[in-house]
């Protein structure tokens, strides 16, 4: 995955670096950033997820099978200790979600009005965010999913709907204790 230059002093481990699993040398790592210096080097100094309600979670993905590893249809949630399932929110939409961020309206004034900048609304958060469709043989691939969630003891992220190519043979689900 390419970064743009000013991102260039941050970069993921390994899948093997964080809390992960494997499954059919297919390797799954996963850290939730849960603190304002734990996001600081990716995100920057104004990035604190939790005060608006985010909880952003790196995931790499590293395939060392003989075949191509399909992620179009990578289903990842995250899991409460209670066993509540959170959906990934879309980056561009976390800055709207995130108080106090607000949907653009039509603006009726003649002249804009002062508005304050929300601190997420950030470019890194598109970068970072994982992209990759397929990963070919001996590639790995990383990036953040963003959760409207707080950190909290015995989470974990559920990932499925990864499939080999061209077999479509789905993978077992991988589950990773953050």
């Amino acid at each position: 995955m390419a970064w743009a230059a000013e991102d260039s002093a941050w970069r993921a481990g390994k899948a093997a670096d964080y809390a992960h699993q494997s499954t059919d040398k297919v390797t799954i790592g996963a850290k939730a950033f849960k603190t304002p210096e734990e996001t600081e080097p990716a995100f920057g100094k104004k990035a604190d997820f939790n005060k608006y309600g985010f909880l952003p979670v790196l995931v790499v993905v590293e395939n060392q099978r003989g075949e191509t590893v399909d992620l179009k249809n990578m289903q990842v949630e995250l899991v409460a200790a209670g066993g509540k399932h959170v959906q990934a929110v879309a980056p561009d939409d976390v800055p709207y979600i995130a108080r106090p961020g607000q949907r653009p309206t039509m603006q009726k004034l003649p002249f804009p009005t002062p508005k304050k900048k929300n601190p997420l609304s950030m470019p890194e958060l598109q970068n970072r965010a994982f992209a990759a469709q397929m990963l070919p043989t001996g590639d790995s691939a990383n990036g953040f999913f963003y959760f409207e969630a707080r950190p909290e003891p015995g989470m974990k992220l559920y990932l499925n709907g990864l499939r080999l190519r061209p077999s479509g043979q789905e993978l077992f689900y991988f589950e990773i204790e953050l």
